[in-house]
């Protein structure tokens, strides 16, 4: 599913957060070899980047080639386009696979194919995500009642599966203990009104009629912002699944 080929790929960079150093150290940790992991689904590659810190080699595809071609270059990392399902991996070659915030719009039955093919024995498969976005309670306020309700039709059902933090997908696999990782951003109302533009639900809202919920959306933010014209945290819950794969 092609749902965020519409949206600019640079905004799109510009507006997600970048996932806890912890989590990649702590995944570093789970194996007996660094050497090759795959950053499945990479986006612009705010994941891929950081892998190479923990890692030899990172391989790096997507199945959107205007993101693939907005990633942020690295010498250990190798981009293409190609779609989760089918890649030409070798067989048994990634002692890591990492999904970052994209499992939910995946074929599983075939992803789940493809990911024993090219996962070594007792190498880790490792997903996370996270959903909504918390402020503070006059601002989560005005998100819920300006924004929210707009964007409610234009949910892909795929969302549902996020939301519920994957807890309704069969993994093939037996669960590992994750230990809890935070997700925090320092924002301004510009910022937070992007990220939010970057979503699903509302890029398929503003190909339909426009981005005018957003415009009006704008004021009514600011005016609860706590600190004006300043950034403040945002907290996004977070979180990850991980399994070793025999």
């Amino acid at each position: 599913m092609r749902t965020f080929d519409g949206q600019s790929s640079t905004n799109y960079s510009r507006t997600r957060p970048m996932y806890p150093a912890e989590l990649y150290y702590w995944l570093s940790q789970q194996v007996n070899s660094t050497g090759v992991v795959w950053d499945c689904a990479c986006g612009t590659g705010q994941a891929s980047v950081d892998l190479a810190a923990y890692f030899e080699q990172v391989e790096a595809s997507d199945i959107s080639e205007s993101q693939v071609t907005a990633a942020t270059p690295h010498r250990k990392v190798n981009y293409q386009v190609c779609p989760a399902e089918k890649t030409h991996y070798p067989d048994n070659y990634f002692d890591v696979v990492c999904v970052a915030h994209a499992l939910h719009w995946f074929d599983l039955k075939e992803f789940w194919e493809e990911l024993r093919r090219v996962l070594k024995p007792g190498g880790v498969f490792v997903c996370w995500g996270y959903n909504w976005l918390q402020v503070g309670e006059a601002e989560d306020k005005a998100i819920t009642e300006s924004v929210l309700p707009l964007l409610a039709p234009y949910w892909p059902p795929q969302s549902r599966l996020l939301w519920n933090q994957y807890n309704d997908i069969e993994f093939p696999f037996e669960l590992m203990d994750v230990p809890a990782f935070e997700l925090n951003c320092y924002w301004s109302v510009t910022q937070t009104l992007e990220f939010i533009r970057s979503w699903s639900a509302s890029q398929l809202r503003i190909q339909d009629r426009g981005d005018d919920f957003l415009l009006d959306a704008s004021p009514i933010l600011r005016e609860v912002w706590s600190e004006p014209n300043q950034k403040q945290e945002i907290h996004l819950p977070f979180f990850v699944r991980a399994g070793r794969v025999l």
